[in-house]
């Protein structure tokens, strides 16, 4: 672990989510509260960077541990409207790879395959069809964003 390192104790306790505690090792202790500090920094750069996860926004993502409030919701909605809205203004078959990469989680060197070309077309076309995906939504208001 980089940085400080918490003082010695004689016992290290965990708080649970329905507030029982429960004694653990120092190096559990430490490791929990490691992971802890790193996902809350991921969360408050990607608020700050206005990130919304596509997970929050099909509902998959664990919405019991983050509590969304109802502005967060509705901006990731319309958010989420507008991408879609620039996606369909792009060529069909930049639409198609923007789809494989981001929607269906398709690796780069996947989607040369799938599109019968080499993966240097595949970083090429990707970084083209952002910029110019960036351009759609910056005409459609969106200003900004995480690519």
């Amino acid at each position: 672990m980089r940085g400080k390192k918490p003082k010695e104790r004689k016992s290290y306790v965990l708080r649970m989510p329905d507030g029982s505690l429960i004694e653990v090792t120092r190096e559990v202790y430490l490791e929990w509260y490691q992971s802890r500090r790193k996902e809350r920094y991921q969360m408050e750069r990607q608020k700050k960077q206005g990130v919304c996860s596509l997970e929050a926004l099909n509902g998959y993502g664990d919405l019991e541990e983050e509590k969304y409030d109802t502005e967060e919701t509705v901006l990731c909605k319309l958010y989420e409207a507008k991408v879609r809205e620039g996606i369909a203004q792009l060529a069909k078959e930049d639409a198609r790879l923007i789809y494989l990469l981001f929607f269906e989680e398709v690796t780069i060197k996947d989607a040369a395959q799938i599109m019968g070309c080499s993966r240097k077309t595949i970083y090429n076309r990707r970084k083209r069809i952002l910029s110019e995906l960036r351009s759609i939504l910056h005409d459609l208001g969106i200003v900004g964003g995480a690519f």
